[in-house]
């Protein structure tokens, strides 16, 4: 049986999706915050200027696959807020109410380093997180 860990980017007729694979929760949420990320930049040779630490809470236990929106969608809110364009991840503790972590990435004065369009917002469209023989598999997609 092999081991799955990583993303891949799925092709959309009018938006781009990721599938993440990971063998603990934290592991897939690091990964499907690379392959989103990875729509944007191309994080090889990139030099990173900031690491933010990241904490997602709810009050009441959801669904893993919400808690993954709410991660990703945080992360668009503080690309969008703070300039910055992610390109690793450290994600520490997942539980049924939280996320904590942490991003690191480059402060981006304008467009002009990007490789994609830069990412508006998670969908639900598709969206699925499942727990497997090899780990975790989840598959979003992103307006961009």
């Amino acid at each position: 049986m092999s081991e799955r860990t990583g993303y891949q980017i799925l092709e959309h007729t009018a938006d781009k999706g990721v599938r993440a694979w990971g063998k603990t929760l934290e592991e897939l949420f690091e990964n499907a915050s690379r392959g989103m990320y990875r729509l944007v930049i191309d994080p090889e040779g990139k030099q990173v200027d900031v690491s933010i630490p990241i904490s997602v809470e709810v009050s009441e236990p959801i669904d893993r696959s919400d808690l993954l929106v709410k991660w990703l969608r945080e992360l668009i809110y503080l690309t969008d807020v703070q300039k910055v364009v992610f390109t690793d991840f450290t994600v520490r503790r997942v539980t049924e109410t939280a996320v904590a972590g942490e991003a690191r990435g480059l402060v981006v004065e304008d467009n002009s380093i990007l490789d994609g369009a830069p990412v508006k917002a998670v969908t639900y469209h598709g969206l699925r997180l499942d727990q497997t023989p090899e780990g975790w598999e989840a598959e979003f997609y992103v307006d961009v």
